[in-house]
Order: structure tokens, then C-alpha cells, then sequence
């Protein structure tokens, strides 16, 4: 096969399709709209209708809105080692746990309207080290007074994202953690 054959039967094709794909991947042009003159009048887009509800008129109330839900607290709870071959301390496993009290939080909300009151949720998980940090392993909630599937296992999931402290002398620990969500007035713990 000659040189000019090479070419013609390679180099062609290839600069065909690399000419292809620049034309097929160009950013598309607006479309022109037509000259002033030729365009039809257009009808403004007309509101949803209102629901008869919230309508004003003659023996119409306005409905009443619910007042928000309080805030959640979630109490500093002191966590319990079970059976270990390892060890790790119990503040250490606190303040890796307050890092998605946030999450926590929200997972009760999400289901705060059915359960009023103080409630109670209290986990079981075993911190099993792998290098400078513990990772979450068999998570199970041992007692509730929240009988919501979704929202235990919003709770488990929350505590997949905590970096906890390896278990010295390596190994691993199993702790029993409770959580109490009481309504009031400071949120910010």
C-alpha cells in the first residue's frame, strides 16, 4: 500500500469524523424570533386558581395556621461500653457522636407531630478500629418509644457518617448509646 493510500484510507475518514463530532457537539443557536410585526399577540399566562379556602369574600375566613413545632433538645446522654476487646473513652465517643446530632435531630423531627413528649431511642453499635479511626459496625436499636421503622433507621444511618476513636489496643468495642428528644426552647445543643 502507497503513502497516498495511507492517507486516503485513514487520515480521511478520521479527519471526517473528527469534523463530525465538532459539528454535533456546537452549541445550539437561540432561535431567531420573527420580526416585531409578524408576531401574534400573546396572552399573559393566567394564574392558578385559588382554592375556594383560602379565597376572601363575603363569610370566608381566612384558615387558621398550626403553630410550629418546638424545638427539638437532645440532652447530653453518657455512653455505656458492653463487651470489648479493646477500649475506648466514653468522651471521646460523646463528642464523635455531637458531630451528627444534627442528622439525629432531624430524623426525630421528621416524625416529631406523631410522637409528643419526651421519647427516647437507645442504639447499639460496635466500634471496630481500622487505623487512627473507628468505624460504626452492627448498629441496632435496643429500646424506643418511637415505633417508626423509617425513622430508626434514619438514626442508625445518621451515626454511618461519625469518625469514631479507635479502640486502643486495637480490636473492638460495643457501646449502647441513648438518645432523649424532649420539646423546648433551646435547639442549639
Amino acid at each position: 500500500m502507497s503513502g497516498r493510500s495511507v492517507l486516503l484510507w485513514v487520515l480521511v475518514p478520521f479527519l471526517a469524523l473528527c469534523a463530525w463530532v465538532l459539528w454535533s457537539s456546537r452549541p445550539e443557536k437561540p432561535a431567531e424570533s420573527p420580526s416585531p410585526q409578524a408576531t401574534p399577540p400573546t396572552q399573559a399566562p393566567r394564574p392558578p386558581p385559588v382554592p375556594p379556602s383560602r379565597t376572601f369574600g363575603e363569610g370566608s375566613t381566612l384558615p387558621s395556621r398550626a403553630p410550629p413545632p418546638p424545638p427539638i433538645t437532645i440532652p447530653e446522654a453518657e455512653p455505656r461500653q458492653e463487651a470489648s476487646t479493646g477500649t475506648v473513652d466514653k468522651e471521646d465517643v460523646r463528642r464523635a457522636i455531637q458531630t451528627v446530632v444534627p442528622l439525629i435531630r432531624q430524623c426525630f423531627q421528621d416524625v416529631a407531630e406523631r410522637y409528643s413528649g419526651p421519647q427516647s431511642v437507645t442504639l447499639r453499635f460496635t466500634i471496630e478500629g481500622q487505623g487512627l479511626t473507628g468505624h460504626f459496625k452492627d448498629g441496632e436499636v435496643v429500646d424506643t418509644s418511637i415505633q417508626d421503622p423509617f425513622a430508626l433507621a434514619c438514626f442508625l444511618d445518621s451515626l454511618l457518617d461519625v469518625r469514631f476513636p479507635a479502640p486502643r489496643e486495637g480490636g473492638s468495642v460495643t457501646i449502647t448509646y441513648p438518645f432523649r428528644f424532649e420539646p423546648g426552647s433551646d435547639a442549639g445543643r
